[in-house]
């Protein structure tokens, strides 16, 4: 598996539209979640945290990665261990600054370039796949992973966020390939320890996207009446 790119590149890479840019509509709505997600398991991995009772034990503060130093300064300062589905919620307002790191990381590793849009008074940042090559590479590592299976820690983990990220129709455009990648991964996350810790993370993920997804509804239903 390629340990060049880490796990909240890989799925944010997935998520990029591969021939128009910008990021795929089945991948929009929950990205932001799924990313944070991700990186809590980036500090699994490397030791910096532990998972105990779906909260979030602080082992290791110290790192070079902009991006878990800027989780791991956060977690230090808190008096007790907080629950995944907290430490998401109190790392909802940096979503933006969690985004721009991942893009200028992404950007120096040459896989994305950022183009410039601008509509009426809107001005944003496009992202544009620009190592194409690579990608499919990683799309390939991952067919194989499912149909062939794999032990690797990082990769189980990486399979784990796929469908909770929507990208299940980016990796398998075929339907009847679609389905059975989906299957063969039900089974490997019932059969594998590693996806206990990812269940947690993900499910965190996805009750905060949805609460804040229920009550923005409700907020713009209010102002419409």
């Amino acid at each position: 598996m390629d340990k060049s790119l880490s796990l909240s590149e890989k799925i944010y890479l997935f998520a990029i539209h591969p021939q128009k840019g910008g990021i795929l509509s089945s991948a929009y709505s929950d990205l932001d979640y799924i990313l944070l997600g991700s990186l809590f398991l980036e500090l699994y991995l490397e030791e910096k945290i532990v998972f105990e009772n779906k909260r979030i034990v602080l082992k290791n503060s110290k790192t070079n990665n902009p991006l878990h130093r800027l989780l791991l300064v956060k977690m230090e300062l808190s008096k007790k261990p907080l629950k995944i589905s907290r430490w998401i919620n109190k790392f909802y307002f940096s979503q933006k600054k969690i985004r721009r790191l991942l893009q200028k990381s992404l950007v120096d590793k040459r896989m994305i370039r950022l183009e410039d849009k601008n509509f009426l008074f809107f001005r944003w940042k496009k992202t544009v796949l620009v190592n194409k090559q690579k990608v499919n590479q990683l799309l390939s590592e991952i067919d194989n992973s499912i149909f062939k299976g794999t032990a690797d820690k990082e990769q189980i983990m990486l399979l784990s966020l796929l469908k909770p990220a929507g990208l299940m129709k980016r990796l398998f455009p075929e339907k009847e390939k679609r389905n059975k990648a989906k299957h063969r991964l039900k089974n490997m996350m019932v059969e594998n320890q590693v996806s206990a810790a990812v269940a947690d993370a993900i499910s965190a993920a996805q009750a905060v996207a949805a609460s804040v997804a229920a009550t923005t509804a409700a907020t713009t239903a209010a102002i419409s009446s």
